[in-house]
């Protein structure tokens, strides 16, 4: 279990017997000592911006860094926890953060929506305590700032999220071949990312005459804080970067561009929920952006995505289509950067945004500008270990093919909650709705066919087996994307039993089914940490049953029987044939596994003409 977190700010002091310690661990921060363990630093600004800097603005920047700081350092979890109800991935966070402005921090609206936009990003939950601040920190300690005394223009429409991915390049290059100054805000967590965004904005500049302003910001934490790699708040602190910046500059707001497909993100699994599909530009989340800076501003401050109704590859088709092609190969999409970029190789190739970034790259025919070597494995041919990577490439491939053949009405049904969420707040809601709908019909079809393609390219190498097996075109040429997770995760389960079972009792048979579950409990537990053991309890008329193992987050549960006697036949077809009515009508899926070690069932269709009645049921025999 995630132990509840007590964040202390800005040197912040609590006596041990404060009730807000109770049942907490107490992680300290502080941007604004002498050795700080967050680091906060504007470089390449005007000597202007100093005073544009209210105490207000330099709390949020502040708060915002403490959020991503702890986001960043506090593991989730993994597993279930004690009570096997709930995934441990929410964390529970309690901040005290001294301010500058407490009347407006301390206001029931401000902490309610801030509270709320974090919630939304990364599903944990979220208490703030704000006093006032007693130890302050010069303000230009924060700022690198240039010899000049004026930023060079003012009254832009919006500061651009500059990333240094292939969307924000895209929004940049539009806003440039449109005849518009730049405002490009970008964070850098790691400086191995530094030179590469240097070297993408010198690019910018010398191919478009526009004047451009880049405002680069340095936020990182101490290593010794820890490392949580999915950090879901990483756009509050992205966004509140730029509403610093627009608020010097005059812009009426700031932008994202960010395609469709990712500012969604559907949830291509049953198992990616809640704030496991990030929604860093999601709809939702930008409207609760645009509503708190507009508190914090004090003036109608917009944060927006032109990209919404765009997919990856028509977003790349930007790019090549005003003449930027060659800027391609300075951007960098990979989920993991800074985990593990080398000098020469900035995309690891196995994660979503590498799979995104290579199909968009191949269906508009821009491979030239992004080479193979960039990446540490091919996206199509590369090997994949268990686990995240093969899941990812399958799951990936089955939601684009589903997309493909599924009709848009099927597409707004599956999706109705999502979908619904997106254009919540749009003023012509049922049109976005069926964009949005068209757009993943259109991301669908593009992918499916890049993979035609690559899957000619490499038809030989198939056929004659030179393919690493776990490469994402070798488990697509067998068929993997076809079955649902759920199915592989039966499968394996099966697998593993059918095998484990046979050897743990060779040379003595359980005495009963109990002693064989015991038997059977130790071989999941060695491979396996997701099963629980006989749990949840479910009412079912009058009764409370359970099952013998189950996978909450698959809805999956496992039942073992056991045949010792011809006459147990009978009685475990009458038990299989209640736990089929009784878990159907919970939509329970069923994964029904049958230790048979004298071969008493003589006819295994017959036995098992029932499950298979159910599309959510699957029956294992073992011998």
């Amino acid at each position: 279990m995630i132990q509840p977190q007590l964040i202390l700010c800005s040197g912040v002091t609590l006596p041990d017997n404060d009730p807000l310690r109770v049942g907490r661990k107490v992680l300290d921060l502080d941007a604004c000592s002498t050795n700080p363990n967050v680091n906060i630093q504007f470089d390449d600004v005007a000597k202007v911006f100093r005073k544009h800097l209210s105490p207000r603005l330099v709390d949020l920047l502040e708060i915002a860094s403490y959020v991503y700081s702890t986001d960043a350092a506090i593991q989730r979890g993994e597993g279930w926890l004690d009570d096997h109800t709930r995934e441990p991935w929410t964390r529970d966070f309690q901040f005290v953060i001294p301010v500058r402005d407490l009347d407006f921090w301390c206001k029931p609206n401000v902490q309610q929506l801030l509270v709320q936009v974090l919630k939304f990003l990364s599903d944990d939950d979220y208490k703030f305590e704000f006093r006032a601040l007693e130890r302050d920190r010069p303000v230009h300690q924060y700022l690198d700032l240039q010899n000049d005394e004026d930023w060079p223009f003012y009254g832009v429409e919006r500061v651009l999220m500059f990333s240094g991915g292939l969307d924000s390049l895209a929004g940049s290059v539009e806003t440039a071949h449109n005849g518009s100054n730049l405002v490009l805000v970008s964070h850098r967590p790691v400086v191995t990312l530094d030179a590469r965004l240097r070297r993408l904005f010198a690019q910018l500049q010398q191919t478009y005459t526009v004047k451009m302003i880049h405002v680069p910001v340095w936020i990182y934490k101490n290593r010794k804080l820890g490392r949580e790699h999915t950090q879901r708040t990483r756009s509050f602190l992205f966004s509140a970067l730029g509403t610093v910046v627009a608020e010097s500059l005059k812009a009426q707001g700031v932008r994202f561009f960010e395609n469709g497909i990712v500012s969604l993100n559907l949830p291509v699994a049953d198992e990616v929920l809640r704030a496991r599909a990030s929604r860093t530009t999601h709809p939702h989340a930008l409207e609760l952006f645009t509503r708190l800076y507009s508190l914090v501003t004090e003036r109608q401050f917009v944060v927006d995505n032109p990209y919404l109704l765009k997919t990856k590859a028509e977003v790349v088709s930007i790019i090549a289509e005003r003449g930027a092609s060659h800027l391609i190969q300075y951007t960098c999409s990979c989920a993991h950067t800074g985990f593990f970029q080398s000098r020469t190789q900035w995309h690891c190739g196995t994660c979503s945004q590498c799979i995104d970034r290579r199909i968009a790259i191949l269906a508009t025919g821009q491979a030239v500008n992004d080479l193979e070597t960039d990446y540490v494995s091919d996206v199509f041919t590369g090997s994949r270990k268990d686990g995240y990577e093969k899941n990812m490439a399958v799951d990936y491939t089955r939601h684009a093919i589903e997309l493909c053949h599924m009709s848009e009405t099927e597409i707004a049904t599956k999706f109705n909650l999502e979908l619904s969420r997106a254009v919540r707040s749009q003023p012509n809601r049922r049109e976005v709705a069926q964009k949005l709908v068209e757009l993943h019909k259109r991301h669908g079809e593009t992918t499916k066919k890049v993979l035609d393609k690559q899957l000619q390219q490499y038809v030989s190498q198939l056929i004659e087996g030179k393919l690493d097996k776990s490469s994402m075109l070798a488990m697509i040429a067998g068929q993997e994307h076809l079955a649902s997770s759920w199915h592989r995760y039966a499968d394996r389960i099966g697998n593993l039993l059918l095998s484990g079972i046979p050897t743990a009792c060779k040379t003595h048979k359980p005495e009963n089914e109990p002693h064989l579950q015991e038997i059977c409990d130790g071989i999941l537990k060695a491979h396996d940490s997701d099963l629980v053991r006989e749990f949840p309890f479910m009412r079912w008329s009058s009764t409370l049953t359970k099952p013998d193992w189950s996978v909450e987050s698959l809805k999956l549960w496992v039942e073992l029987k056991y045949v010792r006697k011809r006459e147990d036949v009978r009685k475990i077809n009458e038990a299989i044939s209640a736990d089929i009515t009784q878990y159907g009508d919970n939509q329970r899926r069923v994964l029904f596994v049958v230790y048979d070690p004298n071969h008493l069932i003589t006819d295994e269709q017959a036995f098992s003409e029932p499950i298979h009645r159910r599309e959510e049921m699957r029956v294992s025999f073992v011998r």
